[in-house]
């Protein structure tokens, strides 16, 4: 829902993940059955999500080897090749019709170089792009000296599975108390705004959004050295920072914000490619003392990655039954989104996960307020942070009609200053 599963606008290609990889100059036909492999064995590449008569998504699986050729294209070596990596990456996909992956394979008569892979959003995220990897180039290797891809490895958990498993006994009682726990989450975050209004008013029909980053080696070294001294996640003393400067620009006490947490608690789901990462409520004291605020945020993010699985359904009706008509606030759903190399991998971790693959650890482009063109769209408040110990990108988005638009490069910097604070 959030990215648009069948929407027209010509930007949402923007949150596709891309990736190349070596062909190894392996033979065509070879490079087309290691992607027969990697299809087989996971289903959510290989999935259509029509809409039923009644508005609801279906997931419709298709066998490995139907339709190869809509999510192949092979190119001669050179710019035909890079201009078809591009435009694969510019897909809009619509999922209901079309499969969530594409692969560009670049050749040289029969032997393939690189192989561009480009799958929406919808369908991935951060760590299943790495999984994805590996399991393509296992793959490969294993076609090209005629072994079988993945044996002894274990099998992924499934879409599908999931699903099974959530109406199962189990499945219900966990959902019983993952309901429990959002509840007293919004509810804390409620008592916390109350008397509070927002600055903004309800989102447009037609939101645009805007973007600016900060690549900021002072806010990464300070976050590192909190969390060596205090035991804490760096993610919790970004969260922490964030919330500060939510109160800020919206006067508010406190902020309830939804941590985006990546799941995968079990082997199954650790080799599967789906996305796995869902929102946990936080709320983050905006006053106080500092040490206190962090051992808060903390404690509040580590209970609610318990319960990140919740329902999108169930979570949204008891957000809207507890928050009434804070529910869509900056002070109240905005969200925060952290990626290290633990999630994604060092050498992924070095570029912004964007299409524009910023080099955030370059000197260059450090220690200044960069603005993103506007484009429709897109979350309505969230912080990105990508981190490593040297290095940090943090990205502001909000839709242009929020308080937040003309604040965000001045929250960008309280972020900063309060990790550099807290470091002190």
């Amino acid at each position: 829902m959030d990215v648009g599963i069948d929407a027209d606008s010509p930007w949402s290609y923007a949150t596709n993940f891309t990736s190349v990889v070596n062909g190894s100059a392996a033979q065509v036909g070879v490079v087309l059955a290691a992607i027969g492999d990697l299809l087989d064995r996971h289903e959510g590449l290989r999935t259509l999500l029509p809409a039923t008569d009644s508005g609801h998504r279906e997931q419709h699986v298709l066998p490995a080897a139907e339709r190869l050729g809509d999510v192949v294209r092979i190119a001669p070596a050179g710019p035909a090749a890079d201009q078809a990596i591009a435009a694969a990456s510019a897909t809009v996909f619509r999922l209901a019709e079309q499969q969530p992956i594409r692969f560009v394979l670049e050749a040289a008569e029969d032997a393939v170089q690189r192989i561009g892979i480009v799958v929406d959003h919808s369908a991935i995220d951060g760590w299943g792009m790495r999984v994805l990897r590996s399991d393509f180039v296992q793959a490969l290797r294993s076609r090209m000296s005629g072994r079988p891809a993945f044996d002894g490895q274990p099998a992924p958990e499934q879409p599908l599975e999931t699903a099974e498993w959530e109406m199962s006994e189990p499945g219900r009682a966990y959902a019983e108390r993952a309901e429990a726990h959002w509840r007293r989450q919004l509810c804390a975050v409620r008592d916390g705004l109350s008397g509070w209004r927002p600055n903004s008013g309800p989102a447009p029909a037609d939101p645009v959004l805007q973007s600016r980053w900060l690549a900021s080696a002072r806010a990464a070294r300070a976050a590192q050295a909190v969390a060596t001294r205090t035991g804490m996640p760096v993610s919790a003393i970004y969260l922490t920072a964030f919330g500060s400067a939510i109160s800020l620009v919206e006067g508010a006490p406190c902020a309830g914000i939804r941590s985006l947490a990546a799941n995968r608690l079990s082997a199954g789901t650790q080799a599967s490619v789906r996305k796995a990462v869902m929102p946990v409520p936080v709320l983050v004291p905006g006053t106080g003392d500092l040490a206190a605020r962090l051992a808060a945020t903390a404690s509040n993010q580590l209970h609610g990655h318990r319960f990140a699985n919740l329902d999108p359904g169930r979570a949204a009706a008891i957000s809207a039954e507890v928050l009434g008509e804070l529910a869509a606030t900056g002070a109240a759903m905005a969200r925060f989104n952290y990626i290290d190399a633990s999630i994604v991998g060092s050498a992924a971790n070095s570029r912004s996960l964007g299409a524009e693959a910023i080099p955030f650890m370059d000197p260059a482009v450090q220690d200044r307020i960069t603005e993103q063109p506007d484009r429709p769209g897109g979350s309505r408040y969230i912080l990105s942070v990508q981190h490593r110990p040297v290095a940090a990108l943090m990205t502001i988005a909000c839709h242009r009609d929020t308080a937040w638009a003309p604040a965000a490069g001045d929250m960008l910097r309280h972020v900063e200053d309060v990790l550099v604070r807290a470091s002190e």
